[in-house]
């Protein structure tokens, strides 16, 4: 009886480093930032516009670099050092629906889930302009409800960030171009 006592706790030693180290390789790695579906098609916009460089949520103290990306092989490249842009959605601004991703660490977007409808984003460009977006939406997801990554008919971002135990979800926050920032000289 003793054998087997051992034996078993020997196991459930083994299985429980096993999985803490499972859980802080993923904390550190997350390999899906991805949702489950295959993310909808975005027709190309012309990238002749600066291309974003930093975004920053007054309200949140939020202020991270924003890096350019791509989809390969079904999973989107991802930096630890800021957000991603996914280059194949339109320029943050333009017509349609500009997708973003950071990890929700302290230091990137850990602030995210405490995003509230009406508080302010601002993008800033490479060119030294900056465009400001309202948040119209905050909401968590699975990774199989992609609705908000389809394009869209007004000029919006869409940010996100994994949620949840193991991260097994997605927090989503869209906000609309504020119109007036473009009558004011801020384009």
């Amino acid at each position: 009886m003793k054998n087997i006592l051992s034996h078993l706790l020997i196991f459930l030693g083994v299985f429980s480093i096993g999985f803490a180290y499972s859980l802080i390789w993923q904390s550190v790695n997350p390999t899906d930032s991805s949702f489950n579906e295959k993310s909808p098609e975005v027709k190309k916009i012309s990238k002749a516009l600066a291309l974003p460089k930093y975004l920053l949520i007054p309200d949140l103290s939020i202020n991270v670099p924003i890096y350019p990306s791509q989809v390969k092989d079904g999973i989107w490249e991802s930096t630890t050092e800021g957000i991603s842009y996914l280059t194949s959605s339109p320029i943050p601004g333009e017509w349609g629906n500009s997708i973003l991703y950071g990890h929700n660490w302290t230091n990137i977007l850990g602030n995210l889930v405490k995003a509230k409808v009406g508080q302010d984003i601002i993008v800033m460009f490479a060119d030294g302009s900056q465009k400001v977006f309202e948040i119209s939406l905050v909401k968590e997801v699975y990774p199989y409800q992609i609705e908000f990554l389809k394009p869209s008919e007004d000029r919006r971002i869409s940010l996100y960030t994994c949620s949840g135990v193991m991260d097994s979800k997605r927090f989503v926050v869209s906000a609309i171009l504020d119109e007036t920032t473009l009558l004011s000289g801020n384009n």
